[in-house]
């Protein structure tokens, strides 16, 4: 796995947990700061989203049914020139924050679509 990706493993379908993920998304999706580049239900989801002048994050979302659960890899990719200065500041780890982020954006996701799954058994 690079180091610009997270991934976890949720016990619940591809379905439940894309139904998951495009909630959250939307909030980002209604209010302009975030756009789709690209989008296979269940399978994959990319969108850029602002986070400030001069900076945007790209997010790949994969998800892969296996045995029993379903794999969700996220990969991040900061860019823009407020990235490129804050990389140089802090010696090629510009991208740790975002990574902290989307670690606990995915435990939160995992959290929701199990809820979901237990839900609808």
């Amino acid at each position: 796995m690079a180091s610009n990706e997270r991934a976890f493993a949720i016990q619940a379908s591809p379905d439940v947990i894309w139904r998951a993920l495009r909630r959250e998304v939307q909030a980002g999706l209604d209010s302009g700061r975030a756009s789709l580049v690209r989008e296979e239900a269940p399978r994959q989801l990319v969108l850029d989203v602002r986070m400030g002048w001069g900076l945007r994050v790209r997010y790949r979302y994969a998800l892969k049914a296996e045995s029993g659960h379903t794999e969700v890899a996220v990969q991040v990719a900061p860019y823009g020139i407020r990235h490129a200065v804050s990389n140089i500041i802090s010696l090629g780890r510009g991208a740790t924050p975002y990574m902290v982020a989307v670690t606990q954006g995915l435990s939160n996701l995992k959290a929701a679509a199990e809820a979901d799954a237990q839900r609808s058994t």
